[in-house]
């Protein structure tokens, strides 16, 4: 929790709390001022939790009347404390935009809520649900805006004191109906756990720490120069948490998983100089005689090097545990996860947290978890894969993941950009400075998209020779590619758009529910449509270019 104005609680009228509960209201610490994420040039930058929250935002005036609403005022300070507590857990993740609605929501569900418990947060999302107006908007949002708040206070631990021993949230959310809609946005969106800028900015960040740190060398020599010239300068413990959060995000293991791992589970079992191809045994949370043997699960080339690189800088024997041993690998895990998140983040999103005025969002391993399980059913993994991979005993838990997968409408919802916010938002800010052709003198990218051979977009300025990605369709989302101001970028969104036309034709001819690189060229041609927004921000603020 952050620091600065601390919460003073009345406990009158508190009996739907715990006492564990109440003490832990009771330790909430409001920053003074959040920095207010993707706000545009006319919004506000930060916003004053004050009694009563006001900023601009999108064209109009927000307002959340914490002290002068009478809503707020029937509940009482515990309640309303947690109910900024959840926003503040928003702003750290979402444009400010839904903070009013989300407050309100949660303000009427705490009114009559007599049992904060997930059992209770759970049978009203069952009845929002399955109402009879659940169709309408209202009791849509009033549904995800419980949602997330559910999602935010099992995070934090808030939970622990009234619901022991019960099943994972996650794997208890896909018993639950999800309200009928008639239309598909961000605001809604709230059921993916974890953000697809988050999952982009993971994969950019292995790719680029594999290229500087495991470039191809083919002589010994090579590489113990290599070797010794990296060791001064790499932190081993950086280098740890970025192999944790990389087979986290890659394999979904559990923190107990991970903490059973040996050194000898990984395995090159193909080396080439197109590329290698690694694979890791996974052993199960909980042996027994249905499930002996451990997963065998494939990592991506660039993980793998990370790992043996940390395997022989580490002095690891193959007989010996990959990871140090801890007191909690639970507590280790989440600690490693939220250092690399933000040696990740844009420099901006890091100065912001050094200055207090933005916090991280907390990604746990369970949310890592199930994001592997969505991103299977979204690729057309059968119920059996996922199970498997999961390391789950039958394919209960997997048929539901497959159950809530939504259909190919949403690429084509998507690809025709009919959601402004999709479109608009500026997400993470992963690119470099905006700079004029004629006063950039290094290294220009070019490369084919859609059939077509595109230049004149942007320079290069990272540091190796070699390209870890793509060129031009992996620059947009690069910290290392410089946007020309007059650069043909509309060409290259309109040629992502042709390719993303063709995968949901070849989707339909064939039946097949969801393209695997549907998400991933929706995400890459959305990057670009960020920078073409940037360009026009650039250019109506009269800089020089103008």
């Amino acid at each position: 929790m952050s620091s600065s104005n601390v919460v003073s609680l009345n406990f009158s009228n508190n009996s739907a709390f715990s006492a564990k509960q109440l003490e832990w209201i009771s330790q909430i610490d409001l920053p003074k001022r959040v920095l207010a994420k993707h706000a545009d040039r006319t919004d506000d930058k930060t916003i004053a939790l004050d009694e009563d929250w006001r900023f601009y935002q999108s064209g109009r005036e927000r307002y959340v009347g914490f002290k002068s609403s009478p809503i707020f005022s029937e509940l009482g300070s515990t309640k309303v404390s947690l109910i900024k507590y959840v926003a503040l857990c928003y702003l750290r993740e979402h444009k400010p935009t839904n903070i009013p609605d989300l407050c309100y929501s949660l303000a009427h569900y705490f009114k009559e809520c007599d049992s904060f418990t997930k059992a209770s947060f759970l049978e009203h999302l069952k009845l929002l649900a399955t109402q009879p107006t659940a169709s309408e908007s209202s009791a849509a949002k009033d549904f995800f805006h419980v949602l997330y708040a559910l999602r935010a206070l099992d995070r934090t631990g808030f939970f622990k004191s009234t619901d022991k021993a019960t099943p994972d949230l996650e794997e208890q959310l896909l018993f639950v109906p999800r309200p009928i809609q008639d239309s598909f946005g961000v605001y809604e969106n709230l059921d993916n756990v974890l953000p697809v800028e988050v999952c982009s900015m993971i994969q950019d960040g292995i790719n680029r720490w594999a290229s500087k740190l495991t470039p191809s060398l083919k002589s010994k020599a090579e590489i113990e120069a290599h070797l010794n010239a990296i060791k001064p300068k790499l932190s081993l413990d950086a280098l740890r948490d970025c192999v944790i959060l990389g087979l986290t995000y890659y394999t979904g293991a559990r923190p107990v998983q991970l903490a059973k791992l040996y050194a000898s589970d990984v395995r090159l079992d193909v080396q080439s100089e197109a590329g290698n191809r690694f694979s890791i045994l996974i052993p199960f949370a909980k042996q027994s005689s249905k499930n002996p043997d451990p997963i065998l699960v494939a990592l991506p080339d660039e993980l793998g090097k990370l790992i043996k690189l940390y395997i022989r800088l580490a002095k690891v024997n193959p007989e010996d545990p990959l990871l140090p041993k801890s007191s909690c690998a639970g507590k280790a895990t989440n600690n490693s996860i939220t250092a690399m998140l933000l040696r990740f983040s844009p420099k901006e999103t890091q100065e912001a947290v050094k200055k207090g005025l933005l916090e991280l969002p907390i990604y746990t391993p369970t949310l890592f978890r199930h994001n592997v399980g969505h991103s299977m059913a979204m690729s057309g993994a059968s119920a059996t894969d996922i199970a498997y991979i999961l390391g789950h005993k039958n394919t209960v838990v997997a048929n539901r993941y497959i159950a809530v997968t939504p259909d190919i409408a949403d690429i084509r919802e998507q690809a025709l950009g009919r959601n402004p916010v999709f479109k608009n938002m500026m997400a993470l800010i992963l690119t470099g400075n905006l700079i004029h052709s004629d006063k950039w003198d290094g290294r220009r990218v070019a490369g084919s998209i859609g059939g077509t051979l595109h230049t004149h977009i942007g320079g290069c300025n990272y540091e190796e020779p070699i390209c870890p990605f793509s060129q031009v369709r992996a620059c947009y989302g690069c910290l290392y590619f410089h946007p020309f101001l007059d650069g043909l970028h509309k060409e290259v969104y309109d040629a992502f758009g042709l390719e993303v036309n063709e995968i949901i034709k070849l989707s339909l001819d064939t039946n097949l529910q969801k393209h695997p690189l549907g998400d991933d060229l929706i995400r890459r041609q959305s990057n670009v449509a960020n920078v073409i927004s940037r360009i026009e921000n650039y250019q109506v603020e009269g800089n020089e270019y103008a």
